[in-house]
């Protein structure tokens, strides 16, 4: 099981050229997309901020199922006018969250997409903002603390939604890591941290 140390040094790891160019066509195909008119409305105003764009990008992606596996860590670089190396290190982040997590988590109802997914979002959008030491593991902590997510509504327009509110959640999350929040030291690997909660066996 990978520590939270280890997850931290992954959101600034060298890129893959080939990863690179994968996430940089997923990036430009989400851009592209139409938001939903719907999420657009409820939204509002905020919608132009990076939280708002981070929703609707998220749930274009979950909709659009591009080739870049990890949505909401997409979604997030795509909010804050990344490069495709934040969608790289996203999900990079995610997968290795959703490793951790094991099969007992998605056995027990949790969706990866969106519970591995906020971190990955967090992580990208750390990088974009160039958080670094404690600010990033603040930003991965305060998005840990709100992963959630049903594997029940994966492919319903709420589960289009879900990704973009972990997208969103991710975004924000590294916002107020920026601006001072803090979070739990070890996050993910404490002992009440997420893989302590999220995949103890039921």
């Amino acid at each position: 099981m990978i520590g939270t140390d280890a997850v931290l040094e992954l959101v600034y790891a060298p890129v893959d050229e080939t990863a690179r160019t994968k996430a940089a066509g997923a990036l430009a195909q989400v851009r592209a997309a139409s938001p939903d008119p719907v999420l657009s409305g409820v939204l509002g105003a905020s919608a132009s901020r990076s939280t708002g764009r981070a929703w609707l990008f998220g749930a274009a992606a979950a909709n659009l199922r591009p080739e870049v596996e990890w949505s909401a860590a997409l979604a997030a670089a795509a909010a804050l006018d990344a490069d495709a190396d934040a969608v790289v290190a996203g999900s990079t982040v995610a997968q290795a969250v959703a490793d951790a997590l094991g099969p007992q988590h998605v056995a027990a109802g949790w969706c990866l997409e969106t519970t591995a997914g906020v971190v990955g979002a967090a992580a990208a959008a750390a990088r974009v903002l160039g958080l670094r030491d404690s600010a990033l593991r603040y930003a991965v902590g305060i998005a840990a603390t709100q992963a959630s997510g049903l594997q029940s509504v994966v492919g319903s327009p709420l589960g289009a939604v879900q990704v973009g509110r972990a997208a969103a959640t991710g975004v924000e999350a590294a916002l107020m890591a920026r601006n001072g929040f803090t979070a739990a030291e070890d996050p993910l690997a404490g002992r009440r941290g997420l893989y302590a909660l999220m995949s103890a066996p039921r």
